[in-house]
Order: C-alpha cells, then structure tokens, then sequence
C-alpha cells in the first residue's frame, strides 16, 4: 500500500512541475514582446534585434581588421612555405628538421601579431565620444 501511495505522490508531484514550468513559459514570453502572438513566427521576431540595440554594439575599426586578416595570410602562408624552402635547400630530404622550423616561424609570426597589437594606439576618450555622438545621430 505505501508504494501506491508513493506513486500518487510522484504524479501529483510530476504534475506540479509541468504546471510551474508551462506558467514560467508563458511569462518568458510574455516579457520578450508583450504584443506577441502564440505563432511561430512571434517567438522569431521576438528575438531579432531592434535598431536601438543594434547601435549598442561596439564598431571595430577597419584597421584592425585588416592588420588581423593580413597576419592570419601570414600565418597560414608562412610556415608551409619555410617547411619546404627548410626541407629542399636546407637541410636537403630531413623532415624532422624543417617542420621545427615551420613550427619556429608560425611561432614568430604569433608573436609579431600580439606585439602589433600590443603597441596599437588606442583612441582617446574625444574620438570615442564623438564617435559615440555620430552613431546617435545616425
């Protein structure tokens, strides 16, 4: 009898959960957009970005980017090339000796990359005040 009575309590429990959590369900959706309909297509547009946040997001200079694209050619260049110069005209067939060497090179060119970036000038607090003042604008 006691198992019985353990199983009625688990369902009554069961139950209880799916009640809880189809309520905080539908107060989820309710703070997202409270003109929202119960459709498919409401919970997508719900979760778009609008314009205002979109103009929240921090720009990355083109500068920046370019130098990160440029080193990131570097790096995939780099050390493929010093493999083979190393292998055909260095230390002529040892394998062992120009993959250290690519290794080396991929490792420099990590290096010359953060110490770019470590001695990249940052904008003062004007530029990015009247750069924040721009896109308020826009």
């Amino acid at each position: 009898m006691p198992r019985a009575k353990k199983s009625r309590n688990a369902k009554n429990v069961e139950e209880t959960e799916l009640a809880d959590i189809s309520v905080s369900t539908a107060r989820r959706r309710s703070r997202k957009d409270p003109t929202s309909s119960d459709s498919p297509h409401a919970s997508a547009n719900a979760e778009r970005p609008t314009s205002g946040s979109a103009a929240q997001t921090p720009q990355i200079p083109s500068n920046v980017l370019q130098k990160l694209v440029a080193f990131s050619v570097v790096l995939l260049i780099a050390p493929i090339l010093a493999y083979f110069l190393a292998l055909h005209y260095v230390f002529a067939g040892s394998t062992t000796p120009a993959a250290i060497t690519a290794a080396v090179t991929a490792n420099i060119v990590l290096a010359a990359y953060v110490y770019a970036a470590w001695t990249e000038e940052e904008p003062s607090s004007a530029d990015a005040s009247d750069r924040s003042a721009k896109r308020k604008t826009d």
